[in-house]
């Protein structure tokens, strides 16, 4: 399971047409890489969806420009939960969603964000 330290919007734009929120989540477990996770709206119960998944394995320390110009991210959207003896992959990630949503009120600042770029 991975652990949240922080998440934050990074900016608004578009997936497949739709409107989409990137997050920049830094992990809670040592280890654990920083994640970019693309959120879309859903008509589902919570209102939103994981549509993508990648990870930025550039240290830091030597590549403290965010720079997404060379390969330190890494789409991850299908191998990123592989579930354990008490839940299954899409229960992982399930309860990530959840978790992310909750982060510090990042749904209410997904509301506000989509309904701006509407």
């Amino acid at each position: 399971m991975y652990y949240i330290k922080d998440a934050k919007i990074r900016r608004m734009l578009e997936y497949d047409g739709a409107p989409c929120a990137e997050v920049g989540v830094l992990p809670g477990a040592v280890g654990d890489s920083a994640l970019l996770v693309y959120i879309v709206e859903d008509n589902r119960e919570e209102g939103y969806e994981i549509v993508r998944i990648l990870t930025n394995d550039a240290d830091t320390a030597t590549d403290w420009y965010d720079n997404n110009m060379h390969d330190a991210f890494v789409d991850v959207t299908s191998s990123a939960f592989t579930g354990s003896p008490v839940m299954s992959p899409e229960e992982e990630r399930d309860k990530f969603q959840r978790e992310l949503l909750i982060f510090r009120d990042l749904k209410k600042q997904l509301e506000e964000r989509f309904r701006e770029y509407s």
